[in-house]
């Protein structure tokens, strides 16, 4: 093996069903064939002041608010889901990937009782966000097989915030939700084995420093490039 060859270790999106403590329930697996390129987080809350709570007081620039309270956290992704690659000999219909979507957002029966749609959490490598219930499914279908059973589909997700205990890392980016790191500016002559062996004292962890700063060549340092230097355990 090359000294700077990196280990496959791509992550992938999954979204499934969990319990009131998280816990994954078996009803809904589904990982994401393709990540997204990028995931939007939202958090409102709600202030309101002036005469009669309409945001204004009369002979002032500005009022006094008062917090009214907060809004659930929501996320949405964009996702695409393809079947034109996988063996003639399957069944190559996509909608046995966006049914599962659609499933989120189905009433459930057990033990003789109607339950509303479950929830749901999205965790894609060490991203895992706040328990939530997928409020809107948009599935588009771009491709479709000789047969007309379509092949190819975009789906668009939104999720909201269920669970109000989860509201510290609810409104959070969730890249700045790992633990705290530091940077370093590349220097003429930087190598990632000499910087891992002068941040962490051991020249082989620079695979870490590879994986955190999405290097796909290490050897192909750039004088002036801000690295991350990520917190080790």
């Amino acid at each position: 093996m090359d000294l700077f060859e990196l280990p496959d270790q791509m992550a992938y999106g999954l979204i499934e069903t969990v319990d009131e403590s998280g816990t994954p329930d078996g009803v809904v697996r589904l990982e994401c064939q393709f990540n997204p390129t990028d995931l939007t987080v939202r958090k409102s809350v709600v202030w309101s002041g002036g005469s009669a709570g309409e945001n204004h007081t009369p002979g002032r620039n500005a009022p006094d608010l008062d917090f009214g309270g907060g809004k659930p956290a929501t996320f949405s992704l964009n996702l695409l889901f393809d079947t034109t690659r996988e063996p003639l000999m399957v069944d190559r219909d996509v909608r046995q990937y966006t049914d599962q979507l659609l499933r989120l957002t189905l009433m459930r029966s057990s033990g003789g009782k109607v339950l509303p749609p479950p929830l749901v959490s999205f965790q894609w490598g060490r991203l895992l966000l706040f328990k939530a219930v997928v409020t809107d499914v948009s599935i588009t279908y771009i491709m479709f097989h000789s047969n007309g059973l379509p092949a190819r589909a975009r789906a668009e997700v939104q999720f909201t915030q269920q669970d109000p205990a989860d509201d510290e890392t609810a409104y959070q980016n969730p890249t700045t939700r790992t633990e705290a790191r530091k940077t370093r500016v590349v220097q003429a002559g930087d190598r990632l084995d000499l910087i891992a062996y002068q941040e962490y004292g051991n020249s082989a962890l620079w695979r870490e420093l590879a994986a955190a700063n999405h290097l796909s060549n290490p050897h192909d340092l750039v004088q002036g490039t801000v690295l991350v230097i990520p917190l080790l355990h």
